[in-house]
């Protein structure tokens, strides 16, 4: 009898840790929407039911989690497609990235630049980036950086010629003349920042991207012209998808790849979802209800691993709320034994991209690369806040060989704010108001201090937002600290 009433016991806190009433029948049925085991332990046909659907429903919403960095990507590449665009085809921002041209946090002050692939139908791909101030990357399909390219990659921004292998390839690769990288994934993606400094033209800085090309490694003795797409002010959409598009798209990435033994156990509870490579995604009414509800509760799980760390982030500027953007501590998305699966869902939820010389531990490159800080807070540590007013004061003598820029994120999807305004960013490339002593105020609110509409960004009351600060091509005197930005304060009206 004592062991009995144990087990029960034991059951029922099990049961209420999902947040479900559990009701002691001692009966073999139980009334509908209550969960019941009966006499000889068994569940009722209505527990057993809401058993699974519980576990569909947790399956879900961690799946969602682990998927951020594979979805993210995707779609990217989804919002290609939709407009016509191929894969090996180069996409140009070439008037620079505009709010209806959505990312999650994009830059509107370089030319920004993307071409998808897929290793499985292409084979070896060669990648021919052209010598000048570009920052890319090729990524696989998790976003893990396959290698640096540009003046952060090993062609050092001489130019050079990359060659992307498929998982699993053992066909003939080149001895010399290319940079040989094997990828994890049949998916991936180019994405070439052409950078401007003080005086370039946006131009002059996407003409540099005309001298790129993709294609297969077969071609290599007669190489096909460049697909480019210049995209101006066209509409284009990549951001992370809601609801049950976005396990749709997960099925559909899932399938493009061969997966790795690292995931066997999430790909293998993905299986229960109906959601497994060679077979189609048909889930019926009620896994349509459940995965739409776990897409809510997943999609904000991951904003709150950004907005509230449980690992601290790295403070930027001393004292302040500026934190570097991410907690991962390697960009092979891996710690130790471990994959870091909170910190790249958070990431990738915040933006795309990983860069090898973005690594925390990687050694400073004095002079190029970039630098990133963002902040979801102001001086007193409370959230920005679209219906008031901030202002923020970036000192004189800014340590950045190209230039520093602040831009402002919608919170809700990481993208910039958009207002009729159509200025999301305000950076030393732009025509600002500077004080006497060199340095700039910058200011965010829904209405502009009296003569400051140049160094203003619009904000939307009723909607939180956030900053994130770049430095491209760093100075020494950021990496020692010499120069400190302060918080982002409020001005009280």
């Amino acid at each position: 009898m004592k062991s009995t009433c144990l087990r029960s016991v034991v059951v029922a806190a099990l049961l209420l840790t999902t947040g479900m009433a559990i009701a002691a029948d001692s009966g073999a049925s139980a009334q509908k929407g209550k969960l019941a085991f009966d006499a000889a332990h068994y569940p009722s046909a209505n527990t057993s039911q809401q058993l699974y659907d519980e576990l569909d429903y947790q399956r879900a919403v961690q799946a969602y989690i682990w998927a951020q960095p594979l979805v993210g990507l995707g779609a990217m590449a989804e919002g290609a497609r939709r407009i016509g665009i191929r894969p090996m085809e180069l996409f140009v921002f070439d008037k620079l990235e505009q709010v209806n041209q959505t990312l999650q946090t994009g830059n509107d002050d370089v030319v920004y630049s993307f071409s998808y692939f897929n290793l499985q139908d292409s084979g070896p791909l060669v990648i021919e980036i052209p010598q000048g101030n570009q920052y890319g990357v090729v990524l696989d399909a998790w976003q893990r950086p396959i290698e640096d390219v540009g003046r952060i990659g090993p062609d050092e921004g001489k130019g050079g010629k990359y060659v992307i292998v498929p998982p699993g390839y053992r066909g003939d690769l080149p001895e010399q003349g290319y940079i040989v990288r094997q990828s994890p994934t049949n998916r991936g993606v180019l994405f070439l920042r052409a950078v401007r400094g003080p005086g370039d033209s946006v131009e002059s800085a996407a003409e540099q991207l005309t001298h790129a090309n993709l294609y297969p490694y077969a071609s290599r003795s007669a190489p096909p012209p460049l697909q480019m797409r210049r995209m101006g002010s066209a509409d284009y959409d990549g951001v992370t998808p809601k609801g049950l598009d976005y396990f749709t798209l997960l099925a559909e990435r899932i399938h493009a790849e061969p997966g790795e033994e690292r995931d066997r156990m999430m790909l293998g509870m993905l299986a229960t979802l109906g959601i497994e490579r060679g077979k189609p995604f048909a889930p019926d009414a009620r896994l349509r209800a459940i995965l739409q509800r776990a897409s809510e509760t997943g999609r904000m799980m991951v904003a709150n691993l950004e907005f509230n760390p449980r690992r601290p982030r790295r403070v930027m500027f001393k004292g302040t709320q500026w934190r570097l953007p991410t907690g991962l501590i390697s960009y092979t998305q891996e710690r130790g034994p471990l994959t870091d699966v909170d910190e790249r869902a958070a990431l990738f939820r915040f933006g795309f991209a990983m860069h090898k010389f973005l690594n925390p531990d990687a050694k400073p490159i004095v002079g190029k690369g970039a630098a990133y800080a963002t902040t979801y807070r102001d001086a007193r540590g409370a959230f920005l806040d679209g219906a008031r007013t901030y202002r923020l004061h970036v000192p004189a003598n800014a340590p950045v060989l190209d230039y520093w820029s602040a831009s402002a994120y919608d919170a809700e999807n990481f993208s910039f704010i958009n207002t009729e305004q159509r200025r999301p960013s305000l950076s030393s490339l732009k025509a600002l108001k500077h004080n006497p002593d060199g340095s700039t105020d910058l200011y965010f609110g829904p209405k502009a201090p009296e003569g400051m509409q140049s160094n203003w960004i619009k904000t939307v009351p009723g909607n939180g937002f956030f900053l994130l600060f770049r430095l491209y091509s760093p100075t020494e005197a950021f990496y020692t600290g010499k120069w400190q930005l302060g918080d982002v304060t409020e001005i009280v009206r």
